[in-house]
């Protein structure tokens, strides 16, 4: 007996029916999220975001390139009043793009982003979410 040629260039009707259902459902699931998101406020999404702690690489290149205790005293100083904690870290295994900064945001993030070339009050600032000081404010 030969089939029809629409069923051998669409296979099984059963096939093609769940295809374009899980298609409509993962639709009808996925972009509510995304509208969802779109919608929501910025300072919302910020507040999500916020950093909550950032650690220094304090291994020999980061130091030999300006990270270490000289670029945790900056943060330091610059991350005053914010509750950001900042804490040392051995080595990011980044150390050619050095010195380096992970910044880790809320309490179950544990890998968080690595900055990389970290240097200057500006860039400090920038990582942090807070104004530059103000000598390199206009700079």
């Amino acid at each position: 007996r030969q089939h029809p040629p629409h069923r051998e260039i669409m296979g099984r009707p059963g096939v093609v029916l769940w295809l374009c259902l899980a298609c409509f459902l993962g639709a009808a699931f996925v972009i509510p999220l995304r509208a969802k998101s779109a919608c929501m406020p910025r300072v919302a999404r910020a507040a999500e975001q916020e950093i909550t702690k950032v650690e220094i690489c304090i291994h020999r290149d980061c130091k030999r390139r300006g990270g270490g205790e000289k670029l945790k005293k900056q943060f330091e100083a610059l991350a005053e009043g914010t509750g950001i904690e900042v804490a040392e870290y051995d080595c990011f295994d980044e150390c050619p793009f050095g010195p380096n900064v992970r910044t880790l945001r809320g309490e179950e993030d544990q890998f968080g982003r690595v900055v990389n070339k970290v240097k200057g009050p500006k860039m400090i600032a920038d990582i942090l979410g807070v104004e530059p000081p103000e000598e390199t404010a206009g700079a």
